[in-house]
């Protein structure tokens, strides 16, 4: 049975607080889209990955429950444990916050897109996390494109 499609929300995330749990690659680049569109971060993570942006309010200790409260709008699961990142969505949801599980589709309340954007204007590809190759191939030729179609749109 097909599901219907996710609606694919747009945010206002300047100055919202957003938790990202883990410090990795794919938390790198979670935390880099996600300071791209103004939100403040702070990362838990034993470690983090050289590429892992800089601007980020980074924790650096393993994760604990408590490290969850309220006051974030959005919470990233990207840790390479499974037990931790299903334990975060469990605590996410209990406080009625929005969490990306970067490891469960199923799982997650929202999905990450490739978002392509010239100024104001923005777009994204989501394959609700079906394809990530995909979401980079429709990404990749929209960039190509983006500006030049913008620009004769103003």
């Amino acid at each position: 049975m097909t599901r219907p499609p996710y609606f694919p929300m747009m945010i206002d995330l300047q100055g919202k607080s957003v938790l990202v749990v883990g410090g990795g690659l794919v938390a790198s680049r979670r935390a880099e889209t996600l300071l791209r569109c103004g939100a403040r971060i702070a990362a838990v993570s034993p470690e983090f990955s050289p590429e892992f942006p800089k601007g980020t309010h980074r924790i650096t200790r393993t994760f604990t429950p408590e490290d969850i409260t309220s006051d974030y709008m959005l919470i990233i699961a990207a840790t390479d444990s499974r037990e931790v990142n299903s334990l975060i969505n469990s605590i996410a949801k209990a406080h009625g916050i929005p969490v990306n599980v970067c490891d469960s589709q199923s799982e997650c309340d929202f999905f990450f897109p490739s978002l392509i954007n010239h100024e104001n204007v923005a777009v994204s590809v989501c394959t609700a996390g079906m394809s990530a190759g995909l979401t980079r191939r429709l990404s990749d030729r929209l960039r190509k494109v983006w500006d030049s179609w913008v620009s004769e749109g103003i």
